[in-house]
């Protein structure tokens, strides 16, 4: 049975004409791509979500000031990435502890490591998200070239019709091949895309919000202790 089905696929893509197999090339190349960047990132997202609870174990309950002078694994973390930002925005004079920030400069200090604690996680989490709108991009182009091949087969079944003034299968069968094994090929690669993109999408919001709460509470108790 199985062997039939692909049998009888493999027929119908031979059945398609030039402009249907160069979709159906450019159908697997976003498809093969689409499934690396898939693979790439549950093995990155699975990395990811270790490595946090790693560094959260590592802080512990450790002071602001000590956390500063710990050294985190995973450093493109974006906990990781946040604690670094602090680290060079606060400088070396505060990493030994016991130093006092004056009331003149308290507000405009944490005010810039709030901000830089927040541009670390929009960077990390734009480099997380670049191989990301691929798959968008692919969920969406996809279904469109495989209905811009059914468009064509068509078109092409009432072109031979009209020159040969005949409606019998073997006049219109190359250009419905075409049609209906483009339409496949479109849906076959969006529908894995977009469900990847859906959840690869809600993991970054996960991991932005986890990422930004701790900026968040570290810069909060740094700000009690200096």
């Amino acid at each position: 049975m199985s062997g039939s089905i692909v049998g009888n696929t493999w027929q119908m893509i031979m059945n398609t004409g030039l402009f249907g197999k160069f979709i159906l090339l450019v159908l697997l190349a976003l498809s093969g791509y689409s499934w690396a960047i898939i693979i790439t990132k549950i093995r990155r997202f699975k990395k990811l979500r270790k490595g946090g609870d790693k560094i959260m174990r590592i802080i512990g309950n450790h002071r602001g000031v000590e956390i500063l002078r710990l050294s985190l694994p995973m450093r493109d973390h974006p906990i990781a990435l946040v604690v670094d930002s602090v680290r060079q925005e606060l400088g070396p004079q505060y990493l030994a502890g016991g130093v006092r920030i004056e009331d003149s400069s308290r507000a405009a200090l944490f005010e810039g490591l709030s901000q830089r604690a927040d541009s670390a996680v929009e960077d990390a989490l734009e480099r997380e998200e670049r191989s990301v709108d691929f798959l968008a991009m692919t969920a969406s182009v996809s279904p469109f070239l495989g209905l811009l091949g059914t468009v064509w087969g068509i078109t092409q079944s009432f072109w031979e019709i009209g020159r040969q003034a005949s409606a019998n299968i073997a006049v219109v069968a190359p250009g419905l091949a075409e049609a209906l094994i483009t339409t496949i090929a479109g849906l076959v690669v969006a529908i894995p895309a977009v469900i990847a993109f859906n959840l690869f999408t809600s993991r970054l919001r996960v991991l932005a919000g986890d990422a930004s709460g701790f900026g968040k509470r570290f810069v909060n108790q740094l700000k009690r202790e200096l």
